[in-house]
């Protein structure tokens, strides 16, 4: 996969050799007060735009971080523009939302102007691996912190993910699981989870109280599960259920949907071997089906 050099535009204007000086009062890179959504880009189009924009409303509301969904998908037009000006038509389009200048302090301007950060970047590696074939992951000792005010939204603090991500450098791990301080599984460092449970039923973790609402986890729970008229429950997970379950599926709205074959401990000790089963094939089947983009 050949690499292309990342391209950003800031407020629908590209970005080419000096970063503005708007930039270095942001609160974005000051306090981390803003949001992202990370796009699948293929043939040219962003094919889950509607997903990701709904979700970047909804959530900027709770940083109350006031954007104009419309202008932001203006803003996401034209940059496909200047992608294809380029002759890029596949990657990831990153938009990035903050609530702008604020100067010094915590609090907020009484009237807050967002920035929009566009950029772009080539697929993550691995990406045809976690599409197309049973993957290795492990447990992470980093436990998530919990915050029912923040929990379901990608904001720009992603610092547990960042400690999370450290814990293991070679390529036979392709993601690792995190999990909240009472060892309650909620997601993957960069995905979301859903496990087939040794009784059969399909778990979702809920996020009430900590981890990422993702853009694929809610296709999955909407449109392919059922489509597949498989059920599947939105629940706590305990450690036991992980290590027993007949099953275990990883997601994101760029690398798509992936099986895994082994999970293994902190420690690097295995502690439990899948087999496909037949749902966990419909189920990838039937995304790419429905979205021949993941395939």
């Amino acid at each position: 996969m050949t690499n292309t050099p990342s391209v950003f535009s800031l407020n629908g204007q590209l970005i080419t050799d000096n970063v503005p000086l708007t930039l270095l009062s942001d609160r974005g890179l000051a306090y981390g007060h803003g949001l992202f959504e990370s796009i699948l880009l293929q043939e040219s189009t962003l094919p889950l735009i509607k997903r990701h924009l709904s979700r970047l409303f909804k959530d900027s509301s709770k940083l109350n971080i006031p954007i104009n969904i419309e202008l932001v998908g203006d803003y996401l037009s034209q940059f496909l523009g200047q992608l294809n000006a380029r002759s890029i038509s596949q990657g990831v389009v990153k938009v990035i939302v903050t609530a702008g200048q604020g100067g010094r302090g915590y609090q907020s301007p009484e009237i807050i102007e967002p920035f929009i950060i566009c950029s772009y970047s080539s697929l993550p590696k691995g990406t045809e691996e976690f599409r197309n074939m049973p993957v290795n992951v492990r447990c992470c000792e980093h436990r998530l912190p919990t915050s029912q005010v923040l929990a379901g939204i990608k904001h720009l603090n992603r610092l547990d993910q960042v400690l999370a991500r450290r814990e293991w450098c070679d390529d036979y791990y392709h993601e690792g699981l995190m999990f909240t301080q009472s060892d309650h599984l909620i997601e993957g460092v960069s995905a979301n989870v859903f496990i087939k449970t040794m009784a059969g039923n399909w778990l979702t973790p809920s996020l009430d109280q900590v981890g990422i609402a993702g853009v694929m986890r809610s296709l999955m729970i909407e449109e392919i599960f059922p489509a597949c008229d498989i059920p599947v429950e939105v629940s706590t997970i305990t450690m036991d259920e992980l290590t027993q379950c007949q099953s275990l599926l990883m997601c994101n709205s760029i690398k798509g949907l992936a099986k895994v074959k082994t999970i293994y401990d902190s420690q690097n000790q295995l502690l439990n071997s899948l087999p496909t089963d037949q749902q966990t094939l419909m189920l990838s089947n039937k995304l790419i089906e429905m979205y021949p983009q993941y395939q």
